[in-house]
C-alpha cells in the first residue's frame, strides 16, 4: 500500500473526504477518471471499497461504504465497478434487508447514468434491478431504471424482459398511487406514489414508442392484461389516458392475442363511454385494436354486448360504449377494412341493445338513443347501402321494432289506421303504433331523421316492394322525419294511385295520412301543404261519386277537428278551404261534421310572430276560416237555403265567441254586417255597406303613424272584392257623402280601409213568405242579440267599432228586420239610454278618437231607427227627439248628424218634433256662433217651416229665436262673403267697378268676383239661405202676429261697413218688400180684372213709380171704376177702386161739361190722378225723393213692365224625376220607359200637383206648352215662395224620330237635380247620365216589405187591416265630385212612404238652390232671385225718370222761381236730404212753395 498523508485515517473517513474534495457538477466519463486518478489511486478506491464491502464487515459500514462509492463511480474504471458490483452482491440481492436495498439501488442508480457505461456493467445493473424488492424500494427501482434505459428511450439490450419487470413495477406502483389517491386530502398536492406512477407510465410508453420490443404473446398478454386491469380499477382520467396511449401504440406495431381481445375491447367500450374527454384517443385506439386482431372477433365483442342483460353499471357502460363504437365504425366507413358482419346479424344485435331493460325507463330511454344513433350510422355507411338496395329486407321490420320501441308501450287501441286488405302495399304499418312528438327525445329525434334522410335517399334505386317499406317506416316516423322524406310518403300513395278510388283500400290508406295526427305543429308547413294538395287531388276525383265523397269528407272533418291550433296558419287556412269545398256538395250529416270542425278551427286563438320567417303562403298571418266559411255561405246561399241557414248561425256563433281571435269573429261579422234583404224577399250579400262616409268621418283623426290597433295590420285576403261605389272605375266621377278624394281610402276606425257603398253580386234565398221561422229561412234574432250584447257590455276595440259602423248600413234595410221588431225595439231603448247617460265605451286612447266620435255611430244607428218608429209607442218617439238634442249639446262631433236626424223627423215624427220645438231652437241657438253647422240648422229651419204639423204649437218666443238664428247666420254670411269679395279685389287690381244695385239708406255692390273653394263657398249658400227662412217663417206666422215681428226684423236687416255706413242690400229691399205686402194681407195671389170691351174708350191709364213699386192705374172716367196694378218686387197686387157716387139731388145745377148726351158724358168726369191722391197724398208737403213719379206715355215704360211680369214672382226650381225599372242599366232604356211601379207613381203624386202643360201660366222650366211634345201634364208644386216644377220622363211621349230619347234628355241633362227612383235591383251609376250639369242625385231604393201594420199608425186609423204591405225607401243624395257634402241623405236615410215625397221635395229644393249658387260663382257671379230681378227692373225705370217731371201750372209765371218752373234738383241714391216740418209733411229746404204743388207728381 503506497505511503500518503491521510494514512493515519481510517478507510471510510478517507474515502468520504476524498470524494468531497473532488466532487463535482455532472457525471464525467470514463475517460475523465481516468484523467484524475491514476491507475494506482483507481487500484487503491478498489481495494479500499472492495474491502470495505467485504462481508465481514459490519452491515451499517457496508451500507455506508456503498453509498459513499456510489458518489464516486462516475470516476471509477469498468473493472473497480465490477469489482465493487460483485463485492456489494448480497446487498442488491432480494434476500438483503430495506436499508441494504435502498442503499444498493442508490449505488445502481449512480451507475447507471455513466455515460457509454460497460455493457456487461449495464446488464450487471439490469439484473440487480430485477432483483425482486419490497414495495419500500419501489422509488429505487423506478430511479435505476428509468436512468438505465434512459426513460425507456434505450433498452432494446434488455429485451424482452424489460418489457416484463416495467409491467410489473406499473401494477406496483398504480397499487400505490391509487391507495395514496384514496387517503389524501388535497386533491391539487401529488404525492410521490403518483410521481412514481407517471414516470413508469413515461418509460413504458416510450418503450412501447421508441424500441418496440417485439413481444411474445405470452409477454403481450401479460402487459395487455395489467394494462386492462389498470383501466377497469383506476378513477384517474389521467391513467385511462396513459393507458389507452400505451394500448394505442401496441395496437398500432403487434397483434392483440385473441384472449386479451374480449376484455380489452370491453374496458375500452366502458371508457369511451363513461369518459367523454379521451372519448376520440379511445376510439382511435379501438380502430386500432380492431385492426391488430381479429377484426370479426373484434365485431362478435362488440355485437355481443349488445345482447347484454344485465343491469351491472359496467355492462351499461359496455352496452353503450360499443353502440358508440359501432356507430363511429360505419359513420367513418371503417368497417370497410375488415369485414363487417351480415345486416340481419347486425340489425338484430342493434334490437337486441335496444330492448335490453335496465329496470328503469330513462336509463332505457338512453340505451335506446345509442342505439337509433348507431343504426343511423350503420344506414348511411356506403358500404351498408349498396346492401340495403341489393338485399332482402326482411331485416326492416327488425329496424321498424327498434323504432317503436321509441315511443315506449302505446295502448293498441290508439291505432286507427283503417280497415286494409291484404293487397296493401302498406300493410306493415297497421301492426305497429304512431311515434308522437312527446314520445321522442331530442336525442332519438336525430337520429330517426337520420334513419329516414338515408332510405329517403335510396328510395329512387328500391324496388316497389322495398318502397313499400321505406313508405311504411317514413310513416312511421312521421312526426319526427324532415319535409322532404315525407314528401316520398305522398308521392308514393299520388303515384301509385292507392289513395284514389278504384282502389280497394283507398279510405285506409287516406286515413293513414289522416287520423296518424300529420298536421300537427311538428310537422314542416310546406309538408303540411303538400298533403293538403293531395288530399284537394283526391277529393277531385270522387267529387262526381257522393258515396265517396261523403266518406271522404267524414275522413276530413276527423282531421279537422285535430288541427293543431299551434300550426302553421297557412296550413290551417289551406285545410279549412278544402274543407269548405267539400261542405258545399257534402250530405248533411258530413255537412254537420265538416261545419262543426270549421267553427271549432275558426275560434281557435293563434297569433303571429313578426319575428319568425313566414312561408311564402300569402294567407300565413292570419285565420282565414270563416273567410272560407263565407264563400261557402255565398255558394249555399242560391240554392241550398237549409246550408246556408246553418253556415249563418255558426257564423254568428263565431262572433259571439269572446275567447276567438279577434280576426275570426272580424270576419264572421264582415259578412253579417253585409247581409241584405231585396225584393220579392230575397236575400243578398252585398260587396261594400254604405258606411264610407262615416267611416271617413271618424278616420279624420287617426294617428298619422300606422293604425290604432294591431288590428289591423295585414293585408287579408278580401272577404267579397271590395270597391266603393263612389271610387268604383264604373263610375269615375261619383262623390259620395264622405268627401275624401278619390284616390284615397281612408284608415277607418277599426283600422282597415273604409268602405264605399257598392253592392255585390245578389245571392237570392227564397225564404218563406211568411215571417215564420222554418229551414229554409235566416233567423237574424240571434245576430241582433250579439249586436246588443256588444253594444251593452263592450267588446275589443276592433269588434266594437266595427259594428259601430256597419250597424246603421244594415239597419237601413228594414225588410231584413221586420220580424225582429222586439228586438229593434230593444236595440231603440238601449241606444236612448247610452246616449241619454253618457254610458257607452270609449275608444282607446292609440286611437286619437274621442267619445264623441262614437256618438256618432249611435248617433247614426238612432237615426236609422226613425223609420221603425211605426212598431214603437208614440212616447218613445218623443225620447227619441229629446236624445237627438242632447247630441247638439254633448259633443260637438255629433251636432250635425243630430241636425240631419232632426229634419228627417220633421217629416217622420212631426208631433214628436212640435212638442219639443221650443227645446230644439233653444239648443240650435247655443250653437249659432258655430259657422260650420249654419247651413244644416238653415236647412233644417227651411224644411220645417214648409211642414206646419211640426210646428203647430210653436210660440212668438220660439219664433223670435227662428228670427234670431238667421239674422246671426245672415250676418256672419255677409262678414265672409265680404272678406272674400276685398281678397278677390286684392288678387285681382285691375278688375272693374261694377254699379251700384243697393237702394235705402246707403248702398254697396253685393257682387263680387273671386276663385272658390269648397269651404269658401257654403256662405253663398248660408246667406241665400237664411233670407229663404226670414221668408218662410214670416209668411208662417199667424197674420194677426206678423206685424209684431216687422219691426225687429227690419231692423236686423240693415248693417253698417267698416266705415258705419248702413247698408240695405238688395235681398234685404225685397225681403222688406215682401213684409210690406204681406203684413195685413194672407189672401194670397190677385190677378187682374179684364175691362170690359165698352168701357175701353173711357178708360184713362196712368203709371206711377211710387218707391220702389210701378202702380198703373186704368179708371173709367164715367163710373170711376179704377183697375190698380200695383207692381212690387215681391210679388204685384190687383184690386179695384170705384167711388161710391151719391145720385145728385134734384136742386143741383149740372155743370155745362157734366152735360149727357144720349147718356154719355161730353168730358171725363173722373181722372186717375184722383184715385192717386186720394189713397197717396194729403195737402202737406211731400219731400220731392218720395213724390211718386210720372212715368210717361211713349211705349217706353209698357215694355219695362212687360219684363217685369215675365219675371215670377216666386223662384223657379226644376228637377228630373227618372224611373229605373228592374235591372236597367242603359240610359235610353230607362228614359223610354212611359210608366213606373206602383210605388213610383203613389211618389210622384206626392211630389206636386198634376198639372196641364198646353197653356199653362207657370214656368215650365223648359216643358212644351203648345204641342204636347212634352206631354201633356206634369208635375208641379208651389208655395208663396218657390215654385219646383219636375221634368218627369214617363209622362213624356216616346217619339219616332227620337229613339235615344233625346228630347227627354233634354230636360234631364240640364236640371241640376236628378230625382232617381231605382228599381233595378242593383246600386245607381252616377255616370247613367253623362252631363255636365247634372250635380246632384238623390238615390231612392224602395223596399217593401210585408209585416204587422204598426201600432202608431192603427191609432190613427183603427180601420187598418193588422197585416199589410208596407214600403219604405232608402234615401241617398250623391254628389259630383267637385261638390261638398250639402245634405241631410248624404249618408242614406230611411223614410216612409208617406214622408217620403215631402223629404225628397225639400231636399231637391235645397240642392237645386245650391247648384245654382254654385254655378253662378263658378262665372264669377252671384245668385239673384226673382224679386232681385223685379227689383232691378223697377230701379231702372226710377232712374231714368226721377225728378224730370214740371208743374202743370206753367202757366203761372209767378209761381215760384225759374228753377220752380224748370223743375227740382234731382236725386240719386246717397245723396243726403233735408226738409222742414210743415203742415203735417215735410218740405225741402227752400223748395216750400214747390212741394205744394202736387201736379208734379200726378
Amino acid at each position: 500500500m503506497p505511503n500518503d498523508d491521510t494514512s493515519g485515517i481510517s478507510f471510510p473517513k478517507r474515502l468520504r473526504t476524498l470524494a468531497f474534495s473532488r466532487s463535482g457538477s455532472g457525471s464525467p466519463g470514463k475517460a475523465a477518471v481516468q484523467d484524475a486518478f491514476d491507475s494506482d489511486r483507481d487500484d487503491d478506491f478498489k481495494l479500499k471499497h472492495v474491502a470495505q464491502l467485504s462481508q465481514d464487515r459490519s452491515l451499517k459500514d457496508r451500507i455506508e461504504t456503498l453509498l459513499i462509492a456510489a458518489n464516486e463511480v462516475y470516476r471509477c474504471s469498468s473493472s473497480t465497478l465490477l469489482a465493487i458490483l460483485d463485492a456489494a452482491q448480497d446487498l442488491f440481492h432480494a434476500t438483503a434487508n430495506v436499508d441494504s436495498r435502498k442503499a444498493g439501488f442508490t449505488f445502481l442508480t449512480k451507475t447507471a447514468a455513466i455515460v457509454d457505461l460497460d455493457v456487461s456493467i449495464r446488464a450487471k445493473v439490469f439484473e440487480y434491478i430485477c432483483e425482486p424488492a419490497d414495495s419500500s424500494c419501489l422509488a429505487g427501482r423506478i430511479k435505476a431504471i428509468d436512468k438505465l434505459t434512459e426513460r425507456g428511450t434505450k433498452a432494446s439490450a434488455f429485451q424482452p424482459h424489460v418489457t416484463g419487470f416495467i409491467g410489473e413495477l406499473l401494477s406496483g406502483c398504480f397499487v400505490a398511487a391509487d391507495q395514496s389517491r384514496s387517503e389524501k386530502r388535497s386533491k391539487s398536492s401529488v404525492s410521490e406514489e403518483e410521481n412514481n406512477l407517471g414516470t413508469v407510465w413515461t418509460i413504458l410508453n416510450n418503450l412501447m414508442t421508441y424500441d418496440f420490443p417485439g413481444l411474445d404473446s405470452i409477454h403481450a398478454s401479460q402487459l395487455l392484461t395489467r394494462l386492462t386491469t389498470i383501466c377497469k380499477r383506476t378513477t384517474a382520467g389521467s391513467d385511462l389516458t396513459r393507458a389507452i396511449a400505451v394500448i394505442s401504440t401496441f395496437a398500432g406495431c403487434a397483434k392483440v392475442p385473441n384472449e386479451n381481445l374480449d376484455p380489452l375491447v370491453n374496458v375500452l367500450c366502458q371508457t369511451l363511454y363513461a369518459r367523454e374527454k379521451c372519448r376520440d384517443a379511445t376510439q382511435s385506439c379501438l380502430d386500432k385494436v380492431f385492426m391488430a386482431s381479429d377484426s370479426s372477433m373484434a365485431m362478435e365483442v362488440l355485437l355481443r354486448n349488445l345482447s347484454q342483460m344485465s343491469d351491472d353499471p359496467a355492462s351499461i357502460k359496455e352496452l353503450r360504449g360499443s353502440l358508440l363504437q359501432l356507430e363511429h365504425i360505419y359513420k367513418t366507413n371503417g368497417v370497410g377494412a375488415y369485414p363487417g358482419p351480415p345486416l340481419a346479424e347486425l340489425v338484430q344485435a342493434l334490437k337486441d341493445a335496444a330492448t335490453v331493460d335496465h329496470g328503469d325507463r330513462t336509463q332505457n330511454q338512453v340505451t335506446l338513443a345509442f342505439s337509433l344513433n348507431a343504426i343511423a350510422s350503420v344506414v348511411k355507411s356506403k358500404v351498408i347501402r349498396q346492401s340495403l338496395i341489393d338485399s332482402d329486407w326482411t331485416c326492416m321490420e327488425g329496424i321498424v321494432d327498434l323504432i317503436a320501441r321509441a315511443a315506449g308501450p302505446i295502448p293498441a287501441d290508439n291505432i286507427s289506421y283503417g280497415d286494409t286488405t291484404p293487397a296493401s302495399p302498406i300493410l306493415l304499418f297497421a301492426s305497429h303504433v304512431e311515434i308522437k312528438d312527446s314520445m321522442v327525445s331530442e336525442e332519438m329525434n336525430r337520429p330517426l331523421q337520420g334513419i329516414c334522410r338515408e332510405l329517403y335517399g335510396i328510395y329512387p334505386y328500391l324496388s316497389s316492394q322495398k318502397r313499400a317499406a321505406v313508405v311504411n317506416l317514413l310513416l312511421f316516423l312521421s312526426n319526427v322525419v324532415e319535409p322532404a322524406a315525407l314528401s316520398v310518403v305522398i308521392d308514393y300513395m299520388e303515384n301509385y294511385r292507392i289513395v284514389f278510388p278504384p282502389d280497394e283500400n283507398w279510405l285506409p290508406h287516406l286515413a293513414l295520412l289522416t287520423d296518424r295526427g300529420f298536421l300537427n305543429s311538428s310537422k314542416h308547413s310546406s309538408y303540411r301543404l303538400r298533403l293538403i294538395e293531395l288530399l284537394s287531388n283526391v277529393y277531385s276525383s270522387i267529387s262526381g261519386e257522393p258515396e265517396s265523397a261523403n266518406l271522404f269528407g267524414q275522413q276530413l272533418a276527423k282531421l279537422v277537428e285535430r288541427a293543431d291550433h299551434g300550426s302553421s296558419l297557412a296550413v290551417n287556412n289551406r285545410l279549412a278551404g278544402l274543407a269548405c269545398k267539400v261542405l258545399r256538395n257534402a250530405s248533411m250529416p258530413t255537412f254537420d261534421l265538416l261545419l262543426a270542425a270549421l267553427v271549432c278551427l275558426a275560434v281557435q286563438r293563434t297569433s303571429f310572430d313578426p319575428t319568425k320567417p313566414t312561408s311564402a303562403v300569402p294567407d300565413d298571418r292570419v285565420n282565414t276560416t270563416c273567410i272560407h266559411l263565407t264563400e261557402s255561405f255565398l255558394d249555399c246561399l242560391p240554392d241550398q237555403a237549409e246550408k246556408a241557414r246553418k253556415i249563418c248561425d255558426s257564423l254568428v256563433a263565431i262572433a259571439a265567441t269572446s275567447n276567438a281571435s279577434t280576426e275570426a269573429r272580424l270576419d264572421a261579422i264582415r259578412l253579417l254586417v253585409r247581409l241584405r234583404s231585396r225584393p220579392v224577399n230575397l236575400l243578398e250579400v252585398v260587396k261594400m255597406p254604405d258606411t264610407q262616409g262615416l267611416a271617413a268621418t271618424l278616420a279624420e283623426v287617426q294617428p298619422a303613424t300606422g293604425p290604432s290597433n294591431g288590428f289591423a295590420q295585414f293585408n287579408k285576403p278580401p272577404l267579397i272584392e271590395e270597391t266603393s261605389r263612389s271610387r268604383s272605375d264604373d263610375n269615375a266621377g261619383l262623390r259620395n257623402q264622405g268627401g275624401e278624394n278619390a284616390s284615397s281610402r281612408p284608415q277607418s276606425i277599426m283600422g282597415e280601409q273604409a268602405e264605399g257603398p257598392k253592392n255585390g253580386s245578389i245571392r237570392p234565398l227564397k225564404t218563406s213568405t211568411t215571417a215564420s221561422t222554418s229551414t229554409t229561412t235566416i233567423d237574424l234574432s240571434a245576430w241582433l242579440q250579439l249586436i246588443l250584447h256588444i253594444l251593452e257590455k263592450g267588446s275589443q276595440w276592433e269588434i266594437y267599432s266595427y259594428v259601430l259602423i256597419h250597424l246603421p248600413s244594415q239597419l237601413t234595410n228594414v225588410s231584413l228586420f221586420a220580424d225582429n221588431v222586439p228586438l229593434i225595439e230593444n236595440l231603440h231603448d238601449l241606444l236612448v239610454y247610452q246616449l241619454q247617460k253618457g254610458k257607452f265605451s270609449e275608444p282607446p286612447t292609440s286611437t286619437d278618437l274621442r267619445k264623441g266620435h262614437v256618438a256618432v255611430c249611435l248617433y247614426q244607428t238612432l237615426t236609422v231607427l226613425i223609420a221603425y218608429s211605426g212598431w214603437f209607442l208614440p212616447q218613445k218617439m218623443t225620447e227619441t227627439v229629446h236624445t237627438f238634442l242632447i247630441g247638439i249639446s254633448q259633443w260637438s262631433q255629433t251636432i250635425k248628424c243630430c241636425i240631419h236626424a232632426l229634419a228627417l223627423c220633421c217629416h217622420e215624427l212631426p208631433r214628436a218634433i212640435d212638442k219639443c220645438l221650443p227645446l230644439i231652437l233653444t239648443k240650435m241657438s247655443q250653437i249659432i256662433t258655430q259657422s260650420q253647422f249654419a247651413m244644416d240648422i238653415l236647412e233644417f229651419l227651411a224644411r220645417l217651416a214648409r211642414l206646419p204639423a211640426a210646428y203647430q204649437s210653436i210660440g212668438e218666443e220660439s219664433l223670435r229665436t227662428i228670427f234670431g238664428i238667421c239674422i246671426r247666420h245672415l250676418h256672419h254670411s255677409r262678414e265672409m262673403r265680404q272678406v272674400a269679395a276685398e281678397s278677390a279685389n286684392l288678387g285681382s287690381s285691375n278688375s272693374s267697378k261694377r254699379c251700384s244695385n243697393v237702394s235705402g239708406i246707403g248702398a254697396v255692390s253685393s257682387d263680387y268676383s273671386q276663385v272658390f273653394s269648397t269651404d269658401k263657398e257654403l256662405p253663398e249658400y248660408v246667406y241665400a239661405l237664411a233670407y229663404h227662412d226670414i221668408t218662410h217663417w214670416f209668411l208662417a206666422i199667424p197674420i194677426r202676429d206678423r206685424s209684431k215681428h216687422v219691426g225687429w226684423i227690419a231692423k236686423n236687416l240693415a248693417w253698417k261697413d267698416k266705415l258705419g255706413k248702413e247698408i240695405v242690400e238688395e235681398q234685404s229691399q225685397v225681403t222688406l218688400d215682401m213684409m210690406h205686402r204681406t203684413a195685413y194681407l194672407d189672401l194670397g195671389e190677385t190677378m187682374r180684372s179684364s175691362i170690359p170691351a165698352a168701357d175701353e174708350e173711357n178708360t184713362i191709364k196712368k203709371m206711377y213709380l211710387v218707391g220702389m213699386s210701378i202702380v198703373t192705374m186704368e179708371t173709367n172716367s164715367t163710373t170711376g171704376l179704377t183697375y190698380i196694378t200695383k207692381r212690387q218686387a215681391s210679388g204685384t197686387t190687383n184690386a179695384i177702386y170705384q167711388p161710391c157716387t151719391a145720385p145728385l139731388p134734384a136742386h143741383h145745377v149740372v155743370a155745362p161739361d157734366q152735360a149727357t148726351t144720349a147718356g154719355t158724358t161730353s168730358s171725363p168726369l173722373i181722372y186717375p190722378q184722383h184715385v192717386l191722391l186720394q189713397l197717396n197724398s194729403t195737402i202737406s208737403p211731400m219731400p220731392i225723393p218720395e213724390q211718386p213719379i210720372v212715368l210717361p206715355d211713349d211705349g217706353t215704360p209698357e215694355r219695362a213692365i212687360s219684363q217685369i211680369d215675365r219675371i215670377a214672382t216666386v223662384d223657379s226650381y226644376k228637377a228630373g224625376v227618372i224611373y229605373v225599372a228592374n235591372e236597367q242599366k242603359e240610359e235610353r232604356e230607362i228614359l223610354a220607359n212611359t210608366a213606373g211601379s206602383e210605388a213610383f207613381d203613389a211618389f210622384v203624386a206626392g211630389l206636386g200637383t198634376k198639372v196641364p202643360l198646353q197653356g199653362a201660366a207657370f214656368n215650365t222650366c223648359g216643358l212644351d206648352k203648345l204641342s204636347n211634345t212634352d206631354g201633356m201634364h206634369t208635375i208641379a208644386w208651389r208655395d208663396r215662395v218657390a215654385e219646383i216644377v219636375f221634368h218627369v220622363p214617363t209622362m213624356m211621349p216616346n217619339l219616332e224620330h227620337d229613339p235615344q230619347c233625346t228630347n227627354k234628355k233634354m230636360h234631364t241633362g240640364n236640371d241640376y237635380v236628378n230625382i232617381i227612383f231605382n228599381e233595378s235591383g242593383s246600386p245607381f251609376r252616377f255616370d247613367t247620365f253623362p252631363s255636365a250639369l247634372n250635380f246632384v242625385n238623390i238615390i231612392i231604393t224602395p223596399e217593401k216589405i210585408t209585416a204587422r201594420q204598426p201600432h202608431s199608425r192603427l191609432a190613427e186609423n183603427d180601420e187598418c187591416e193588422a197585416v199589410e204591405t208596407c214600403y219604405f225607401f232608402l234615401v241617398q243624395v250623391l254628389c259630383a265630385p267637385f261638390l261638398p257634402e250639402i245634405s241631410p241623405a248624404a249618408t242614406p236615410k230611411v223614410v216612409s212612404a208617406s214622408a217620403l215625397p215631402s223629404y225628397v221635395r225639400q231636399l231637391a229644393l235645397n240642392a237645386h238652390l245650391f247648384s245654382v249658387v254654385w254655378s253662378e260663382r263658378a262665372q264669377g257671379e252671384e245668385l239673384v232671385s226673382s224679386w232681385r230681378s223685379r227689383l232691378r227692373e223697377i230701379r231702372k225705370l226710377r232712374e231714368k225718370y226721377a225728378n224730370t217731371g214740371n208743374s202743370a201750372n206753367v202757366g203761372y209765371p209767378e209761381m215760384g222761381t225759374a228753377e220752380d218752373r224748370g223743375g227740382a234738383r234731382s236725386y240719386v241714391e246717397g245723396d243726403e236730404w233735408r226738409g222742414t216740418l210743415a203742415m203735417g209733411g215735410l218740405a225741402e229746404q227752400g223748395q216750400f212753395l214747390m212741394s205744394l204743388d202736387f201736379t208734379r207728381w200726378t
